[in-house]
């Protein structure tokens, strides 16, 4: 993973928390970042995560991601089960590997017993080794941890600071900001200090290894395995860089090897084998499996596979998303609101025996501010602490896109469930009840108008609400009163499909808004596209 001059600001104006960061972020590392309070540690660990974007430079080859907060909320309306199932998902684990996972992790922190117990009512420590669990549940190729160990009791810190070192061991990147300096100080392969809004490398500590020099820490675990071929009768050259281990190759009539070196010196063992007297052919170069340290004499240590069914959902986390946004909506029950206003504007407003088209045309442009109530909802339900971890396990634009579509699936629900009440109570015929009008054709006509008035929502709640607009205050207003616009003034495609159902009671003539229907479409989706990717670089 690389960060290529990386600069980031908070906002669009103020000064520069970091500029002109250029690190490279080898597997099996493990990097310390040390710093003065407010000096950019944080910006840092969230940049490497993903949670936020540079404001300049690039950031490349960014793996499997799981990010660890200082502060864990307890204000999620899950279990910790629960809520650890749901993370195992975002990660890619299927549900019940998740389950059983999150279960021996929670045992490991001597937590098992407080599993099935609201997070809301867990201690602070208890929250904290909840938090942990997420992270090391799906064994990430990069561990990111702002002070993770803050909060943890001694026993727990001590079982954190061997899955640390075990994923180090297993070929992954961790890099950590702990308040204690004795924290993995031993184990440490890189110091960042964060001094005036730049990265300083710690005296002695390599900016990057070179082919040609020793390996040093555990960049000298990344190994390679060379297979050569001799000449017939040739013997190996003596002296090979990295003093490779040897073993019998492939048979045949020339001499075959397969040669295991570091990964810094194999460069150099292929020239000495391709310039040898006589030369060696080479036919393989291929990675050789990660080894953790070892002492002395001890046994090898081979790398622990990951969870069975790792991966399986990982490039595809928007279901996952959208069963934790909803999961997120019911629990926290701040739908209740919205949904009983759309209960009452209902019961007000439409009743048996009024003329079918009038009745659709009342019921779509009720649930027009319901829509952008329901998305606002969703893209501020979950706390921001809990946020990071799931955009570091997917991406701060597809946590954003998740709770736009769940707010929209939301609003959807709800114009279904008003459009069946019309159709079942209303009269099919005009204003006047000299033309009939038929209901099927109604139905559509009302369920087409009631999912432009759904999407015109959408794009209310995302244009007034974060990350557009930051103020929570002036989005409530804001969202109220161009929910009122948008109905209202006659070039929105909603007061066209409400128009038209309203005229079209008057005439006996059921239009269908498909014009309407397609811009609303459209605008939905460049409001929601410009709002998920801003998520990551105003939060």
């Amino acid at each position: 993973m690389m960060l290529h001059e990386v600069g980031r600001r908070y906002g669009l104006r103020g000064p520069w928390v970091l500029h002109g960061v250029d690190l490279e972020v080898r597997p099996g590392s493990l990097i310390r970042v040390v710093g003065s309070n407010g000096s950019g540690k944080s910006t840092l660990l969230r940049l490497l995560a993903g949670i936020d974007a540079p404001t300049t430079g690039r950031i490349t080859g960014r793996p499997r991601t799981a990010y660890v907060p200082e502060r864990f909320p307890a204000e999620l309306p899950f279990t910790a089960l629960g809520y650890l199932t749901h993370l195992g998902r975002l990660h890619g684990l299927s549900g019940a590997v998740a389950a059983r996972g999150a279960e021996e992790w929670l045992e490991r922190f001597d937590a098992g017993g407080h599993a099935r117990i609201p997070l809301a009512e867990l201690s602070k420590g208890t929250s904290q080794k909840v938090a942990v669990v997420q992270a090391l549940l799906a064994a990430p190729d990069l561990l990111v941890l702002d002070e993770a160990w803050t909060g943890l009791d001694q026993a727990a810190r001590a079982v954190l600071d061997q899955a640390v070192t075990d994923r180090v061991a297993d070929g992954a990147a961790v890099v950590f900001v702990d308040h204690d300096p004795r924290r993995l100080a031993d184990a440490a392969d890189e110091v960042l200090h964060v001094v005036d809004t730049r990265l300083v490398r710690a005296p002695g500590t390599p900016a990057a290894p070179l082919p040609s020099a020793a390996p040093t820490g555990r960049a000298a675990e990344a190994r390679v395995c060379v297979e050569a071929e001799g000449p017939p009768g040739a013997s190996l050259p003596h002296g090979l860089p990295g003093d490779p281990a040897g073993e019998p190759g492939p048979g045949g009539a020339a001499p075959a090897v397969r040669l295991t070196v570091a990964a810094a010196h194999s460069d150099a063992l292929l020239r000495a084998l391709l310039t040898a007297r006589p030369p060696w052919h080479i036919r393989t170069v291929t990675p050789a499996p990660a080894q953790g340290r070892a002492a002395p004499g001890a046994p090898e240590r081979r790398p622990r596979p990951r969870p069975a069914g790792a991966g399986a959902a990982a490039g595809r986390p928007l279901p996952a998303l959208l069963r934790y946004q909803a999961a997120l909506l019911a629990r926290s029950q701040r739908w209740v609101p919205p949904i009983v206003l759309y209960a009452a504007f209902m019961g007000i407003g439409v009743a048996a025996g009024q003329p079918i088209l009038d009745s659709f045309g009342y019921a779509a442009g009720a649930l027009l501010p319901i829509a952008a109530w329901l998305v606002r909802v969703c893209v501020s339900n979950e706390p921001p602490a809990a946020r990071n971890c799931s955009a570091a396990a997917t991406s701060p634009a597809r946590v954003h896109l998740g709770a736009v579509l769940t707010g929209l699936s939301a609003a959807a629900v709800l114009g279904v469930a008003g459009a069946l009440f019309v159709a079942l109570i209303s009269d099919p015929k005009t204003s006047d009840q000299r033309i009939d009008i038929s209901r099927l054709d109604a139905t559509s006509a009302g369920l087409l108008a009631a999912l432009i008035c759904a999407l015109l929502g959408v794009v209310v709640g995302v244009l007034f609400s974060r990350p557009l607009l930051l103020s929570n205050g002036w989005g409530i207003q804001a969202t109220a009163v161009a929910s009122l616009l948008v109905l209202v003034v006659q070039v929105s495609p909603a007061n066209a499909a409400v128009s038209d159902l309203v005229g079209g009671s008057h005439t006996g003539t059921v239009t269908l808004p498909l014009l309407p229907l397609a811009l609303t479409a459209a605008a939905a989706a460049g409001a929601t596209a410009l709002a998920c990717a801003l998520s990551s670089r105003r939060s």
